[in-house]
């Protein structure tokens, strides 16, 4: 797992992991690396792991049943709805800092334009 930030490891990993429910790589009743399997994948400690799927499980985006495994539940709606709340309200962020930067709002527009292929591309 490439560190990609400041944000704490047991919880970039708990954002790749509902990333991953959200964009179906991940779907309900998938079973996940057991901690120990996951850590030695990811390179990272197991307690970090354990504090991840934790997380998710307080979250409802996992649960765990004792000597099956760790699953997907069948909540992936939910995670997907607040996944693209996460993402609306990092690009709200973004957007803020660009105009703060002095970056004008035509000019956003303009960007977010060319990256859907100019004026009149289709969705």
């Amino acid at each position: 797992m490439a560190i990609s930030s400041k944000k704490p490891i047991y919880l970039q990993l708990v954002d790749r992991i509902k990333n991953e429910v959200a964009t179906d790589i991940l779907s309900a009743n998938d079973q996940l690396p057991s901690v120990r399997e996951m850590a030695l994948q990811e390179r990272i400690n197991p307690n970090t792991v354990a504090k991840a799927y934790k997380e998710l499980e307080r979250q409802e985006v996992i649960k765990t049943l004792t000597g099956k495994g760790t699953f997907v539940t069948g909540n992936t709606q939910n995670v997907k709805n607040l996944n693209q709340n996460q993402l609306f309200s990092e690009l709200s962020s973004s957007v803020d800092q660009l105009l703060k930067n002095g970056v004008t709002r035509k000019q956003i527009e303009q960007f977010v334009d060319d990256l859907f292929g100019g004026k009149n591309a289709k969705n």
